[in-house]
């Protein structure tokens, strides 16, 4: 298994994967925009992706088995000493280490291609799972933050995270 780049030429997979897991995402993280579920709309959010990328602030990686999108990973706001992570793995492939895969190839391309001394996450406090991803790969709590979304009607907290290396 390997991360690959996003690129223009995943927009129907990664349409197929955006829209079976809707529902799935929006109850763990803040909902996109309706026009974002089209054609049109994620060609316009990998047009921007790509510019991210381009200009180094950021890395969108989609992880692939036979030839199916299984998650998305994310350096995002790739900053001389730190960056953000994030993923999301599709409902039908949740505990089967696609996450913990994710991050660990999130942890050693911020290394390698963008020398970050640290990153950092924020994780909702209705998904345990991630948490426990992000201990695993020795990430330590560095705060809460009480009431940070509503979500379905529900308000939040986040739990922040961070991994220092040099």
């Amino acid at each position: 298994m390997q991360l690959e780049l996003l690129s223009k030429n995943h927009l129907e997979q990664l349409l197929a994967f955006e829209l079976e897991n809707r529902s799935w995402f929006e109850s763990l993280i803040e909902p996109r925009d309706d026009d974002f579920y089209s054609a049109q709309g994620v060609e316009r959010h990998i047009d921007v992706e790509l510019d991210k990328v381009g200009s180094g602030s950021s890395f969108c990686g989609l992880l692939f088995k036979n030839n199916e999108i299984v998650a998305r990973a994310n350096l995002r706001d790739i900053g001389t000493n730190r960056a953000f992570v994030g993923y999301r793995v599709s409902k039908r492939f949740i505990s089967q280490g696609y996450a913990s895969f994710c991050l660990a190839s999130l942890i050693e391309i911020a290394k390698r291609e963008y020398n970050v001394q640290s990153l950092e996450a924020k994780v909702l406090e209705n998904n345990p799972a991630s948490k426990h991803v992000l201990l695993k790969q020795g990430f330590e709590v560095i705060g809460d933050v009480p009431s940070f979304i509503t979500l379905n009607n529900t308000q939040l907290a986040c739990t922040e995270f961070r991994l220092k290396y040099a």
